[in-house]
Order: C-alpha cells, then structure tokens, then sequence
C-alpha cells in the first residue's frame, strides 16, 4: 500500500483501521509500521474524528414553507413513480392489484384466511378428545341438520 491509498482510505473510513475494508488492513498495519508519514496522517484523522464524535449537532426543525414544499411534491407524483420490487415479487405485486385494485380487501383476505386455518386446525387436533358418545351426539346433530341444507 502507497501513502496516497492510505490517504484515501483514511479519508473515507477514518483513523480507526478496523473500520476498513478488511483486504486493506494488513498493508495499512504494515505502513504504519514503516513509515511516520503514514502515523502522522493517522494522529491527525484520529484528532478530527474525536472532534466530529464530541461535536453537538443543533436542534433543527423544517420550516412549514418547507413541509408544504415537500409534501406537494410527493403528492404530485405518479403513481408509477412508485416502486414495484422487482422479479417474482413484481409479478405477485402485479397478480394482487388485479385481484384487489383499491389494494384495501388484502388485510380482511389475510385476516379471514387466519382466522378459517385457526378454527379447522383446532377443531382436527381436539377431534381424537371426542369420546364414542359424543360421536354420537354430533352425528345426530349433524343427521339433524341435513334435511335443512337440502331443502329447495
């Protein structure tokens, strides 16, 4: 590593070689250790990045012209401005505006779909519990039923 690629990467990452690219801090260790130059560079880095860690950022708060500006500008954009994640996801994002295109029935979809896979799951796991005569009972109760869900 020359002086100038260690005075970029000084530049760009900080005194704090750790935080290097990993494939460069080897050969800073081994300038470090050959060269002053190199040291001095790296005191210097170390007092301006002590500097920026103790400096008090101010309290600043967007202007309401500001506010207004940006939000115009967001609402002004179109629709296709947005983007579509790409790849299958696209695809399925595409198939889902399709079946839904307020994009507002997705959740109650889920919600229902849950809440179907909550109740047949429970009611198959408890269905061994159910002793003979209880069978029994819901047979009955189920025979009962059938005239009712055949009626024209």
């Amino acid at each position: 590593m020359d002086l100038d690629r260690f005075t970029h990467l000084i530049d760009a990452y900080g005194a704090d070689i750790e935080h290097w690219p990993a494939r460069d801090q080897a050969a800073a260790d081994r300038l470090l250790a050959a060269s002053s130059e190199a040291r001095e560079l790296q005191r210097a880095a170390l007092r301006f990045d002590n500097r920026l860690l103790a400096a008090t950022l101010p309290e600043i708060e967007p202007s309401d012209d500001l506010r207004a500006r940006i939000f115009a500008q967001v609402a002004a954009l179109p629709a296709t401005a947005v983007a579509t994640p790409p790849g299958w996801r696209a695809q399925i994002a595409e198939a889902l505006a399709l079946l839904f295109p307020a994009g507002r029935a997705m959740p109650q979809l889920a919600t229902l779909a849950l809440a179907l896979f909550i109740g047949i799951g429970a009611g198959l796991s408890n269905f061994s519990l159910i002793d003979t005569q209880e069978v029994e009972l819901v047979a009955v109760q189920l025979a009962s039923t059938a005239p009712l869900l055949y009626e024209e």
